[in-house]
């Protein structure tokens, strides 16, 4: 019996998990993996921290816990997985089982049999549809080459003004970065609130705490970008105001990265990502998917979302690599969306749903405010305001938000166990 051959096909988060852990349950499997950007396994939440200077050595963010940057010598050595960077796969040949792929650098084009394969794709960021976005000092913070462009323009220190476009969590983390080199900030959202997945009186302190380090606009939209000689001068609101800078960055979400899954006729989901069962799978039993380029189960509402989050890519690609070789054998039952990030000396976290999102689902419920400190006064304890939604029959917690300058993890920690309130 000749060995399993597994491919997968990405290797950020849950590509590199979904490899490593199918080669600790089958030694003998012929496991590849196929990364279109040249590094492997990023740490992409610590992004903002490289960009902000919190550390200086960039392979901080590649590396195992020992310090050892794993690269494709690191996977060959440590784990006998075939690593191919700056490689693309251009197309998957369903039936014949096998993946066609392209050399980024060298144009070198290949295809390789597989007997399971993994896509773990990803997701692309949203750009606004709109006049200038070719425009250079217009970026993402998605990618490695992002965080080196924007640590650059921090270590350089020739920019002054920049704006951030999105009050979601990526783009609150990169206005602190920013703010570290010293550049002039105006972070803009569309929407009437930052953080849209906290309640908006929640989301109101964030905002007023956040002004105090930048300008903070709400309810207006980019309508252009401005530039001469091909670079960015401005950005322009949809109320007309010119806000002069020479960077932009773009934080307006992402979208699953689904184009080799949907040229391949596997099923997409409603919401954009592929479509799986509890074991990963998807309509071809030979295929799974991890990652932000797939739907997940809410867990108290039953229905589908996308949920990109790096512990759940982690968590998907473990029970991934189990299946590929042992069989369907490891559920991912799905996710109740907790999300935590830091803002300066605040923090901000949520688990579970909001009350705009416990009423969207149809839930009767109460909610409970309470502001203490996160620990004895005599132990210099710090504010922490908390918000529970509360299932009114059941007693159940639907969610809880969490923030302040005290420590947030701890009490989203709590909350997030299988708790009833008494």
């Amino acid at each position: 019996m000749s060995n399993k051959k597994i491919i997968v096909i990405g290797g950020s988060a849950a590509g590199p998990k979904a490899a490593a852990k199918a080669r600790r349950m089958d030694e003998f499997a012929e496991i590849t993996m196929f990364q279109k950007a040249p590094d492997l396994s990023m740490a992409s939440c610590g992004y903002p921290y490289f960009v902000g200077g919190f550390f200086d050595d960039r392979n901080k963010l590649l590396c195992t816990p020992t310090g050892v940057v794993r690269d494709p010598k690191f996977y060959w050595n440590a784990k006998g997985i075939v690593a191919k960077v700056n490689t693309e796969v251009t197309r998957i040949d369903r039936e014949r089982k096998l993946v066609e792929y392209t050399n980024l650098e060298t144009g070198e084009k290949g295809s390789q049999e597989y007997d399971k394969l993994v896509i773990t794709t990803g997701a692309t960021p949203n750009m606004p549809p709109i006049p200038g976005v070719e425009l250079e000092g217009i970026t993402t913070l998605q990618s490695m080459q992002d965080a080196d462009y924007l640590r650059k323009v921090r270590d350089d220190g020739k920019i002054k003004k920049a704006v951030v476009i999105g009050g979601g969590l990526i783009g609150i983390e990169t206005l602190e970065a920013l703010h570290l080199a010293g550049i002039e900030l105006t972070l803009v959202e569309l929407l009437p609130q930052l953080l849209v997945f906290l309640d908006w009186k929640m989301a109101k302190l964030v905002e007023n705490y956040l002004k105090t380090k930048a300008n903070v606009i709400t309810k207006n939209g980019v309508s252009e970008f401005v530039g001469e000689n091909g670079k960015l001068t401005a950005v322009k609101l949809q109320n007309g105001t010119e806000i002069p800078c020479e960077l932009a960055v773009v934080a307006i979400g992402v979208r699953p990265n689904t184009k080799l899954a949907k040229e391949a006729g596997l099923n997409i989901g409603e919401l954009g990502g592929i479509s799986t069962n509890e074991f990963m799978q998807t309509n071809d039993p030979d295929i799974y998917a991890a990652g932000d380029c797939c739907e997940v189960k809410n867990l108290i509402t039953g229905k589908n979302v996308l949920a990109p989050y790096g512990d759940l890519a982690n968590l998907q690609g473990r029970a991934v690599g189990e299946n590929t070789t042992k069989g369907n054998i490891a559920k991912f039952p799905g996710t109740i969306q907790t999300g935590i990030c830091k803002l300066f000396d605040y923090g901000v976290g949520i688990t579970g749903l909001s009350e705009t999102k416990a009423i969207e689902a149809g839930f009767d419920y109460e909610r409970v405010l309470n502001a203490s400190p996160d620990k004895p006064g005599f132990m210099d304890g710090k504010l922490l305001i908390t918000k529970l939604v509360v299932d009114r029959e059941s007693r159940k917690i639907l969610g809880a938000q969490v923030l302040g300058p005290g420590d947030v993890s701890k009490q989203l920690a709590i909350w997030r166990l299988p708790l009833k309130v008494n």
